[in-house]
């Protein structure tokens, strides 16, 4: 079985090449952050743990890849939000309900917080003309939709002239390839899109009843598929060091044992490229996590601040 998140194949290389123009042609958004302003924001080792060695069927078991330090991630040409293309779009991809509707206006707020840039819904698009299949899931007759249709068809063209990058978000399920069981989602790096199917995150998808441990689930997996593809927008590779979202994972399993929070060393990357205040990021967070009943991750960034804020991580 074939799954997971894909990146076009030369994403990586054609969107360096069109952030290099876009960073002689235009202002950047905010001032590169100074790493030794604000030094404890990074080094501690008392809220993460170190990745442990890989288990058969993991991510790295199966896609061994090399670690992006800090200096390496500095020398790379990273996606950087300019005075003119700086908002963060979440758009819906196909018919929704009231209920999921309304939750991609959230969506988007995280992604706004998480990224200390504007976040907000773009309009919603449709899926006419999209190459599809009809396919037995589970029992039932289900329509997939292909990933690069929508990423050529749907989001390239409505991507606006003020997003650094366009996040379509959809319930119908996806993939990538006739050979292919099913996918996430899949980006373009070079066309700053990206497409993902939240549809399998739904305990109704696998025949579960709608309880509120389930619905609270799907909504933490949102919110982490969100943040973990977006950063890979902003030049992030796969984490290797510390427990992180942006953690490669193989299944869902994988994934949900995954923080929603960035490591050190991905914080540092984010902190020196986008130029934000590490401790207002945290508040902006901890407010939310508050917010929406994130207990467990409401007292995790807590404890990290206190951290900051006495000069205490190690």
């Amino acid at each position: 079985m074939r799954t997971g998140i894909l990146l076009t194949a030369t994403g990586l290389l054609l969107a360096a090449c069109a952030l290099m123009a876009m960073a002689r042609n235009e202002a950047a958004y905010r001032p590169r952050g100074r790493v030794e302003d604000d030094p404890p924001a990074f080094y501690s080792a008392d809220l993460f743990k170190r990745m442990p060695p890989p288990k058969p069927g993991d991510w790295r078991a199966a896609h061994p890849e090399q670690e992006q330090s800090f200096a390496a991630y500095t020398r790379a040409t990273a996606v950087r939000p300019t005075e003119d293309r700086h908002m963060l779009v979440v758009a819906q991809v196909g018919p929704m309900n009231e209920a999921q509707g309304k939750q991609l206006a959230v969506l988007a707020e995280f992604l706004g917080l998480f990224y200390v840039l504007p976040g907000r819904q773009g309009p919603p698009l449709g899926l006419e003309g999209v190459t599809g299949r009809d396919r037995t899931i589970l029992g039932r007759e289900m329509r997939q939709y292909h990933t690069g249709d929508i990423l050529r068809k749907v989001l390239a063209p409505a991507l606006p002239g003020n997003a650094v990058c366009l996040q379509g978000v959809t319930m119908e399920d996806l993939y990538p390839d006739p050979s292919w069981n099913y996918v996430f989602g899949e980006a373009s790096l070079a066309g700053r899109v990206g497409i993902y199917s939240l549809v399998r995150f739904q305990p109704a998808f696998w025949g579960e009843a709608d309880a509120e441990a389930g619905r609270r689930l799907a909504f933490l997996r949102s919110l982490k598929t969100l943040v973990h593809e977006t950063g890979h927008m902003f030049g992030l590779h796969h984490c290797q060091t510390y427990e992180c979202v942006i953690n490669g994972s193989n299944s869902l399993t994988e994934s949900d044992a995954r923080p929603i929070h960035l490591c050190p060393v991905c914080l540092k990357k984010l902190r020196w490229n986008l130029g934000f205040d590490v401790v207002e990021r945290y508040e902006a967070l901890r407010a939310f996590y508050t917010k929406h009943g994130m207990t467990d991750q409401a007292a995790w960034v807590a404890k990290r601040l206190a951290q900051c804020r006495e000069g205490k991580a190690k």
